[in-house]
C-alpha cells in the first residue's frame, strides 16, 4: 500500500486562543505535515507586537506542541513596507524548502485575509484558514469546550477595563459590546491550556501597563484622519 505524502506547512503563530484553535483544527483534519509554527516579534525587546508576549513564553508553547519555532524579527522600522519585505523574505526561503501552504486563524477581517493572500501569492503560497467565516460566538465556546484556557494579556481601553487585563477569558465576553472572540482588535490573549500541550504550566500576571497608538488613515473624501488609542498589557512570566 502506498502511503500518500503530505503537503507541509508553516503556522502562523501568536501564541493566543485564535491561533491555537485554528491549529487544532487543523492537526485534526490530518491534511497537511505541519513543518513549523513562525512568529513575527519586535526586534527591539522580543516580544508579540499588540500581545505583549515575550519571545519566551511562546518558544515554551510550540515545544510544548513539538514543534520547531521560526521568530522573525521586525525592526525598528515597523511600517507596512518593513513588514512585507520579512514576510516575502520569509515566504521565499519556505517555498525553496518545499513548503507550499501558510495557516492563519482569522474569522473574518477579509481585508486582512486580502492582504496575506496577496503576499502569499507573490511568495508562490497558499493561505489556509481554518476557522474562517466560523461565528465568534460559537468559536469561543468550541474554544473552552476543547479544554483550552487562556489569559487576557492585553485590551483596547476604549472597549473593556484594565481590571479584565492578567485574567483568564471567559465566556463571559459573549455578554459585552465586542466581538467575543476581540476580531477586531478588543483584546488579544495567551493561552496557557491547550490538548496540544505535552504538560500544564503556571503564568503569573505582572504589571499591567498602558501604551498609546498614533496613526493617520485616508478618509473616502481623501483627507487625512489622525487614530488615537490606548491598549493595556499584562506583563506574563514563567512562575
Amino acid at each position: 500500500m502506498v502511503s500518500m505524502i503530505k503537503p507541509k506547512i508553516s503556522i502562523s503563530w501568536s501564541g493566543g486562543k485564535d491561533s491555537a484553535l485554528a491549529l487544532y483544527k487543523l492537526s485534526q483534519s490530518d491534511e497537511f505535515d505541519i513543518d513549523h509554527l513562525h512568529t513575527v516579534l519586535d526586534a527591539d525587546n522580543q516580544r508579540v507586537s499588540m500581545h505583549g508576549i515575550h519571545e519566551d513564553l511562546i518558544q515554551m508553547q510550540a515545544d510544548l506542541m513539538g514543534f520547531p519555532l521560526r521568530k522573525l524579527y521586525l525592526t525598528t522600522d515597523k511600517t507596512t513596507m518593513a513588514y512585507e519585505k520579512l514576510m516575502l523574505s520569509y515566504y521565499d526561503q519556505i517555498k525553496n524548502q518545499g513548503i507550499d501552504y501558510v495557516m492563519f486563524g482569522d474569522i473574518f477581517l477579509e481585508d486582512l485575509k486580502d492582504f496575506r493572500d496577496s503576499m502569499l501569492n507573490k511568495g508562490g503560497l497558499k493561505g489556509i484558514y481554518p476557522i474562517w467565516q466560523n461565528q465568534s460566538g460559537e468559536l469561543l465556546r468550541k474554544f473552552f469546550d476543547f479544554g483550552f484556557e487562556a489569559i487576557m494579556c492585553a485590551a483596547d481601553d476604549d472597549k473593556l477595563d484594565k481590571t479584565r487585563v492578567g485574567k483568564p477569558l471567559s465566556n463571559e465576553l459573549q455578554g459585552l459590546d465586542i466581538d467575543p472572540c476581540g476580531e477586531n482588535g478588543e483584546y488579544h490573549s495567551f493561552v496557557t491550556l491547550n490538548p496540544m500541550f505535552k504538560r500544564s504550566f503556571d503564568i503569573q500576571v505582572g504589571e499591567i501597563k498602558s501604551k498609546k497608538y498614533e496613526f493617520d488613515s485616508l478618509t473616502e473624501s481623501g483627507e487625512m484622519k489622525t487614530h488615537r488609542s490606548k491598549f493595556w498589557f499584562a506583563n506574563l512570566e514563567l512562575t
